[in-house]
């Protein structure tokens, strides 16, 4: 009997065995087969490989996994190894909190409170192995343990490398190259070391304008013993080599408000969305060339994305712009949302929806209106359609300001509105 009990008894041990590593497996499967490990994805360009994910789940309306308030701001989300990193102000503390929370939780792993600041951040965190870096609406630049959360270093914009102002804080999410920690930091471009934040080499806006300053982000492109940095600054565009910060052509944009949206760098080209104009370049031996410009997609608002030849993204007319003083009146707003031939500028076809940001993955693009509404459309330039749509409160009365990009990452799409909501919906297949 004894030796029949312990068999059964290993039978029961071995049955538990293959369960936990099976249920790992998937976890690992679900939650770490793909990173978000900065602004705009691993490539900076808006753009997710991933495949594995239903895009007619929402038709079934929201499943909603979990929602934590990570505090007031317009920061994103970076996520790597099943972790969330993200900023936002916690009102019952008064103070910016930079923070790592379980993707698939929304547990809170660690925070980490910046006493100096308690204005809504504006940035998005940056993960580089076992560091993240973060940025706070007054220039505080950290460089934090991924793992706990103790701060490496840590430097001020403005105090350590003499950075402008921006009028409306600093919005710039860092982006790590190699050994660099590159910043659009508003008329200045600044490379630190990403180990210990000393600076290695900066550059200037050769014609800043009398404007609020910058808000974009730096956005690199180029195979790596030939990597271009992209600064849009205030008044001008520069091309800069990573490896030297040798400025090689800039570009004089002229625009008469703040650049807001980073620019789209693809092949020799770079496109350039303003308030009052959109601008198609040639970059070649003699500097830049205007291929085209016109008003399809302009506005002071988040990156179009650029899929197979198209460009798609919210237009807002400038006349508009200058009506805005609250997201209630915003939200009163119908705008445009336009697919765009990347080679010509000529608008295919239009959607009137709220405005909205969004990514891409798989050919298909998710879109959230500032109202809350989420929706997930094939990337096609035939015209706008739709293969699910759901309300990512699920009807819930709450705070409907959703100025920030929707991100999709190992069949989870995670949305945050300003008031700090963070809404995980689980679209796997």
């Amino acid at each position: 009997m004894r030796t029949i009990a312990n068999v059964f008894a290993s039978l029961i041990l071995f049955i538990a065995l293959i369960f936990v590593i099976t249920s790992c497996g998937r976890d690992v499967a679900q939650n770490a087969g793909y990173s978000w490990p900065r602004w705009r994805g691993p490539n900076g360009d808006g753009i997710s490989k991933e495949t594995g994910w239903d895009p007619m789940a929402l038709a079934r309306g929201a499943k909603i996994l979990w929602n934590v308030n990570v505090g007031n701001g317009y920061s994103n989300i970076a996520i790597q190894n099943s972790r969330i990193y993200t900023l936002g102000v916690l009102l019952d503390e008064a103070q910016v909190a930079f923070q790592c929370l379980h993707a698939g939780t929304g547990k809170v792993i660690w925070r980490h409170l910046v006493p100096e600041d308690f204005m809504s951040p504006q940035s998005t965190p940056a993960i580089d192995g076992d560091r993240v870096y973060g940025l706070t609406y007054d220039g505080i630049l950290l460089c934090l343990r991924a793992a706990n959360g103790k701060v490496l270093w840590k430097k001020n914009l403005e105090g350590d490398f003499k950075a402008k102002p921006n009028q409306h804080g600093w919005a710039l999410s860092p982006v790590v190259v190699g050994n660099l920690l590159l910043l659009n930091a508003n008329s200045t471009g600044i490379a630190l070391d990403k180990k210990t934040g000393d600076l290695v080499w900066s550059v200037a806006d050769s014609k800043p304008s009398a404007t609020y300053g910058s808000f974009a982000s730096t956005v690199v492109g180029g195979p790596m013993d030939s990597k271009i940095a992209l600064f849009l600054g205030p008044g001008t565009l520069s091309g800069v080599e990573v490896r030297s910060g040798k400025t090689l052509w800039s570009y004089l944009h002229g625009t008469p408000s703040h650049p807001v949206a980073d620019p789209i760098a693809y092949e020799n080209k770079v496109f350039l969305q303003l308030d009052e104009w959109c601008t198609l370049l040639e970059i070649g031996g003699t500097g830049p060339k205007v291929l085209w410009q016109n008003p399809s997609l302009c506005g002071a608002l988040p990156t179009p994305v650029l899929v197979n030849g198209y460009l798609y993204g919210t237009n807002c007319p400038p006349e508009d712009i200058g009506q805005w003083d609250s997201w209630g009146v915003m939200s009163r707003f119908a705008m445009p949302f336009r697919c765009v031939d990347w080679t010509t500028g000529k608008v295919v076809w239009e959607k009137t929806m709220k405005s909205s940001t969004l990514m891409a993955a798989d050919g298909k693009l998710i879109i959230l209106e500032l109202n809350g509404m989420l929706h997930i459309v094939e990337a096609t330039p035939s015209s706008y359609r739709e293969l699910s749509q759901a309300d990512v409160f699920a009807g819930q009365n709450k705070p409907r300001a959703f100025a920030t990009p929707p991100v999709l990452c190992n069949g989870r799409i995670y949305c945050r509105n300003y008031a700090g909501d963070l809404i995980c919906i689980d679209v796997s297949k």
